[in-house]
């Protein structure tokens, strides 16, 4: 069947439809937690400097404030954002618990979405230092691995990653096109001070990458090219 742009937007739209209570609940959670993450850093800097990190100075109450932003990037926000990718992907096929986001903050799956996190970004990171065009085409490569590891916490790190490799082999274009595609969404978001955003076009947008995801999955399977064991967890990879 192909990747077709437009069949993962309708699909898109199709599942907010489906599932717009949820879809909304869950990204509502998720900025919330990422909000009261940067709160909470904001809060710890007041207490620890007596002041509060103001603009990108080389202050100790920035530089601290850095640092926590650093950290809730690396040790919060990935099993977060796995989690929305499982919540999203499960909810096509069945009713889903908005608990089920927070799966993979549990034992070993926590520490394989931190890990697939730092690998990622180091690899993007390296190929940026080349030049800023091999680290996006990179960063298109790599960007199935999350959800890979939303389907199969037991995958490792370095396999999710090549995993996501194969998939996108010859895609990369058609995935970047989906991110300017919401161009004009974003837009109307923007100028209803983020409203429109969480209540339709963020869930949209995610929706349409998780079905972005399932068509790359699908051809790949189809091509003999990955095996469909290693993305269901029938099969661990090392």
């Amino acid at each position: 069947m192909g990747y077709n742009h437009e069949r993962i937007k309708n699909n898109g739209k199709t599942f907010y439809r489906n599932n717009q209570k949820g879809a909304i609940l869950s990204n509502l959670i998720y900025v919330g937690i990422t909000f009261g993450a940067e709160v909470v850093a904001m809060i710890l800097v007041l207490i620890a400097t007596g002041e509060l990190p103001v603009g990108d100075d080389d202050s100790l109450s920035s530089s601290l404030y850095n640092l926590l932003n650093n950290a809730a990037q690396i040790f919060l926000l990935p099993p977060l954002a796995v989690g929305l990718y499982a919540w999203y992907r499960n909810s096509i096929y069945r009713q889903v618990p908005l608990s089920e986001m927070f799966d993979h903050f549990k034992g070993g799956r926590y520490w394989g979405c931190v890990g697939t996190y730092l690998l990622e970004t180091v690899y993007i990171f390296l190929w940026t230092l080349l030049f800023i065009v091999p680290g996006i085409v990179k960063a298109y490569a790599y960007s199935q691995a999350m959800y890979i590891k939303s389907e199969n916490p037991h995958i490792s790190a370095s396999r999710a990653i090549e995993l996501s490799k194969i998939m996108t082999n010859g895609c990369k274009g058609k995935l970047f096109y989906l991110d300017p595609s919401f161009f004009g969404w974003n837009l109307l978001a923007a100028l209803t001070f983020g409203i429109l955003g969480i209540v339709y076009v963020t869930p949209y947008y995610q929706a349409s990458k998780i079905f972005a995801y399932e068509e790359l999955k699908a051809e790949a399977i189809a091509n003999g090219r990955i095996n469909p064991e290693e993305l269901t967890g029938e099969v661990y990879s090392a």
